[in-house]
């Protein structure tokens, strides 16, 4: 089995991004002087088109809000939109949890909206476009399952919400040779939701006490990383890539 080797002035970081969302954050980890582990632990993988998936895009005027919950919901919305709209409908608000997803549908031309700080459910629904929302149709861009907060907090609130669901997640399952190999240095976890780090809690419950510390995206899942034992977190601004190594480095700054 091949020794892993790095330098004793690196820091060594267990990348668990989707593989497709980890290209450009690993080069810039690098030039940062980490030794980069690559180790994804979500795969996303496109649901096949529904007569209700097509129905909710042909009429997507008819709903005074869209929101779009990921970054992989805001891609695979925009490809529908697309699809049926040639130029984009007017009159809808259009939402986004946290500035990835955000930055996806403003660079495709969609004036959207975004909490100002929390980047989450709770964030959104702090939103002032989300108060008076009685008699409103909300469309929810999502992947299969996942939190309920925001659609019943609305429904509570009076509006008619949907879900299209666009996308679903994948955990894939390593063996204890390759947590092994993964964790042999004690890296800085790097984690961009809770459910990554819910499904590396599965494959390795004692994970805490196998990493030096993590990077959390939010105040949520530094909560969840908490609860599973995590002495040592830092909480970045946002899942952005940007702000992730902002605190990788703040996390280097503060380890000297």
């Amino acid at each position: 089995m091949q020794t892993l080797k790095v330098s004793v002035k690196k820091l060594p970081v267990l990348v668990t991004r989707p593989a497709s969302q980890a290209e450009e954050i690993c080069p810039e980890l690098e030039a940062l002087g980490c030794e980069v582990i690559r180790q994804p632990m979500l795969k996303i993988d496109a649901v096949a088109e529904t007569a209700k998936i097509k129905s909710q895009f042909m009429d997507i005027d008819l709903f005074d809000a869209v929101i779009a919950i990921s970054r992989n919901a805001a891609e695979m919305g925009l490809m529908y939109l697309d699809q049926y709209w040639p130029q984009w409908p007017l009159g809808v608000d259009w939402i986004a949890i946290g500035p990835v997803t955000a930055a996806v549908m403003q660079a495709q031309g969609l004036e959207t909206k975004m909490p100002s700080s929390q980047f989450d459910s709770e964030g959104a629904l702090n939103m002032p476009e989300l108060q008076n929302v009685a008699g409103k149709k909300i469309l929810i861009w999502r992947g299969v399952g996942g939190r309920e907060t925001l659609a019943s907090t609305l429904r509570e609130r009076g509006a008619e919400v949907k879900y299209a669901e666009l996308y679903q997640r994948l955990i894939p399952e390593y063996d204890e040779q390759q947590w092994q190999q993964a964790l042999a240095l004690k890296p800085l976890l790097l984690v961009s939701s809770g459910q990554g780090l819910e499904a590396i809690a599965a494959q390795q419950p004692k994970i805490a006490d196998s990493v030096r510390g993590i990077i959390a995206p939010s105040s949520r899942v530094a909560k969840l990383a908490k609860s599973l034992g995590f002495g040592k977190i830092q909480i970045a601004t946002s899942a952005q890539d940007v702000d992730m190594l902002g605190a990788v480095k703040k996390w280097i700054a503060t380890s000297q």
